[in-house]
This record gives structure tokens, sequence and C-alpha cells, in this order.
């Protein structure tokens, strides 16, 4: 009963193999799958226009520095400085939500060094509780600046 039983298990093993040896993978011509199109009648927009938009803000954008001025958790208060400050502030001014605070940044600045000068000109303005953060900083305000 012993040897029937792995006999059995043996021939299960060699025989139940599943192979591919015989097929040929040259042999299919299949046509890339139209999966965006389907995608379109969902989301009204194609899954590769998302990733080209993504691919897009990596090329117009770096690693950098902002000067982050301000944050509250009231949208009323930061709309409100936002307003102040752009009649005030030379460079771009920036309103984030990073949950649960509204931050207001300021400038793009590619060198570290650089957003310390803004600082200490700010602080010398009146600013308060001002610090550097990292931040991904537009290219083309870099390149205006530079030139």
């Amino acid at each position: 009963m012993k040897f029937l039983i792995f006999s059995l298990f043996i021939y299960n093993i060699i025989i139940c193999q599943d192979s591919l040896f015989w097929f040929d993978m040259k042999s299919v011509k299949d046509s890339a799958p139209n999966t965006p199109k389907v995608l379109d009648k969902i989301f009204g927009i194609t899954e590769m226009d998302i990733l080209d938009s993504i691919k897009n803000s990596r090329l117009t954008t770096q690693n950098g520095f902002r000067l982050q001025i301000f944050e509250s958790s009231s949208v009323e208060e930061a709309n409100r400085l936002l307003i102040k400050n752009k009649k005030v502030l030379t460079d771009s001014l920036y309103l984030i939500f990073e949950a649960p605070l509204y931050k207001i940044k300021y400038g793009n600045f590619v060198n570290k060094s650089d957003a310390e000068n803004v600082k200490k000109e700010l602080l010398r303005k009146g600013y308060k509780n001002i610090w550097i953060v990292r931040s991904r900083i537009q290219n083309d305000i870099v390149k205006k600046r530079n030139n």
C-alpha cells in the first residue's frame, strides 16, 4: 500500500508538471490593449495624460528652498495675510495646505544661502517666525531671476 501511494506521488510529480517548452512566444501577435480608452469613459482624461503631467511637473521644477512666513489653521486668516503680503513682497508667494495648517511660503531659492540672505532682510523689515523649508521650486522663475 505504501509503495502504491509513493508510486502515485512520484508519477504525479513527473507527469503532471505544466511545462511550456512547446510554446513559442514569437507566434503571439496580439496588439497592445487599448485600456486608456476605457478609462476615458470613466474619468474624462487618459491615464497617459496624467502620467505626462507628472513627468512635466518634474521637468519644470527642481529641489530648492522657500521661506515659510506664516502658518494657521484658519483659511480666512491665511488668505488675508496672503493678499497683504502680495502688496509688499516682490517674489512669488504660495498658499499651501498641509493638514491641518495653511502655510504661506515665499520665494524660489536654489541655494540655502540665498534663502538665508532674504530671511535676514525680512527679519529687518519686521517679519517674525520665518524659517527655511525644502521645497520643489519652479525652474522658469529661477531662470528669469538669474537673467
